[in-house]
């Protein structure tokens, strides 16, 4: 009798679950019918936000058409089209209008924000149809439309990718720097470093950690101990010189990390290991409230 209580109890626990999940999902999608009719119909931006937020967040959870999101990407309220752009899952199987919306935007769309979010939603895809797109792009002067438009060439023809980075070297700035100094960090040679130096010392405080994050990646991939010294030393007198104790933080933290990232390298280098435990050690140690200008990090 225990066992039969226990067996009805299941079953009935079971279609008591069964029901509730089908009562939540008809609850679900019945709300989610709700916010597609209230794009269509609402005249207020901020509501038409408000629908696109919560139905890509059900997005494969409960059904809606998909052409809602195109449409999303032609309002006329640039915050609904940023929204898309920049939490939809372009990366899923997607209606092909909305590539088309993704394109018309990267050529046309009057907003710099929008044609860079665009570009670089185009570049995930990975199409080879785009492949003029980038590479007109990327020959731009505006350094975020160009670092897109260069990021996206680099995913299909990496060698013409860094053919450009080269070619740009002369005319960039802000972005586009990274993009170049990404490409030369993953393509280049020791030849290549002279850029990122040179856009090191140029670079005004926090920006100079996303370059050095790409330098010490080069670095590794040297593998080469006098220019590893060389180049830390470099590295850190720049930093030093800014006198700003949060970012020789960050540096530190850039150089712990080489040390991890590298370490089945720097276990066969023994010097170079110490030698970049002591500079972690000694940027830990050195009183910058009372450095002077002139002194310089020093050799070991």
């Amino acid at each position: 009798m225990n066992n039969e209580s226990l067996l009805k109890a299941e079953r009935y626990s079971s279609r008591y679950t069964r029901g509730f999940l089908r009562m939540m999902t008809n609850e679900g999608q019945a709300l989610t019918d709700k916010f597609v009719e209230q794009f269509y119909t609402s005249k207020n931006y901020q509501e038409r936000l408000e629908s696109v937020k919560y139905l890509i967040s059900v997005s494969g959870k409960y059904n809606f058409p998909e052409n809602i999101l195109a449409d999303a990407l032609k309002d006329f309220c640039s915050q609904v089209k940023v929204y898309v752009l920049k939490h939809f899952d372009f990366l899923r199987k997607i209606d092909p209008q909305l590539k088309d919306c993704l394109k018309d935007i990267a050529q046309n769309d009057e907003k710099l924000q929008l044609r860079t979010l665009a570009l670089e939603k185009l570049s995930e895809l990975g199409d080879h149809e785009h492949y003029d797109l980038f590479f007109s792009t990327s020959l731009l002067k505006g350094s975020k439309e160009s670092s897109a438009g260069l990021r996206g060439l680099y995913k299909l023809d990496k060698e013409k990718a860094f053919q450009m980075a080269k070619f740009r070297t002369e005319s960039s700035s802000g972005d586009l720097d990274i993009a170049i100094a990404e490409i030369f960090q993953n393509e280049g040679d020791i030849n290549n470093l002279a850029f990122i130096k040179q856009r090191l010392k140029a670079r005004n405080k926090f920006n100079k950690i996303e370059l050095i994050k790409i330098y010490l990646k080069f670095l590794g991939r040297l593998e080469n101990e006098h220019i590893i010294r060389n180049n830390i030393l470099y590295i850190c007198e720049d930093i030093l010189s800014t006198s700003n104790r949060e970012l020789i933080q960050l540096l530190i933290m850039e150089l712990h990390l080489f040390i991890s990232t590298y370490q089945k390298y720097l276990n066969k280098n023994e010097e170079l290991l110490k030698y970049l435990n002591k500079t972690i050690d000694t940027l830990l140690e050195k009183n910058y409230t009372k450095q002077s200008k002139h002194d310089h990090f020093g050799a070991f």
